[in-house]
């Protein structure tokens, strides 16, 4: 892990924000020829490849004072529990592009930078679960909510499906359900480069780091 922040350090300090974003990005998992799909939603999946998901906030930046406050409380205690797992993911997720580890000195003048605190959660016969808390930072009331209300169909999801089961034409025969779960689902959609800082996290602090 430590290898990491050294390199990433150094390329940061060499390339600058932007640069150093898209040189640690994969390719997009979005065809290039996305907004072509006979979909309504074509040419807002070609927005997203081209300029990622904003991230609007509703309060003002951030002051110095308050990032180091954010900074000196730190991750929750769960995460200093669970290092060697939570060393292991981070370590998996920047080898798939998905996330990035610099040191506070280094980011801590980046326009927008808020912090939030990592967490671990255990889980009942399953590996643990990485968490943000982006609740305790404020972060989640103080993000504007853009997206329509009927997209956001969380609940009552047995009824929706039973309704549309019951009101499906039987000319096209019984009807089949299958469930597809996409692996780092919404790591798969970028975020937009400016934007990215107001969605920092607080890392545990190692020994041989500091």
């Amino acid at each position: 892990l430590g290898e990491y922040v050294v390199l990433y350090s150094s390329l940061f300090q060499r390339r600058g924000w932007h640069k150093f974003v898209e040189g640690c990005r994969l390719p997009s998992d979005f065809a290039t020829n996305v907004q072509a799909l006979p979909h309504r939603a074509a040419h807002l999946l070609n927005h997203l490849r081209l300029r990622g998901v904003s991230v609007p906030l509703t309060t003002p930046p951030w002051s110095q004072a308050k990032l180091a406050a954010a900074c000196a409380r730190g991750s929750h205690k769960s995460a200093t529990e669970y290092i060697t797992f939570l060393q292991e993911e981070i370590i998996a997720m920047m080898q798939k592009g998905q996330w990035v580890l610099l040191p506070y000195h280094l980011v801590k003048h980046l326009p927008n930078l808020r912090l939030s605190p990592l967490g671990v959660v255990p889980q009942r016969d399953r590996r643990p679960r990485v968490i943000v808390d982006y609740t305790y930072s404020g972060v989640n009331d103080d993000t504007l909510c853009l997206a329509p209300q009927e997209a956001m169909q969380f609940g009552h999801a047995l009824q929706r499906i039973l309704q549309t089961i019951l009101h499906a034409d039987p000319r096209f025969g019984p009807v089949y359900l299958i469930k597809v779960d996409i692996a780092d689902g919404f790591y798969r959609v970028w975020l937009n480069t400016n934007d990215i800082p107001k969605l920092g996290v607080i890392f545990p602090t190692l020994p041989h780091m500091e």
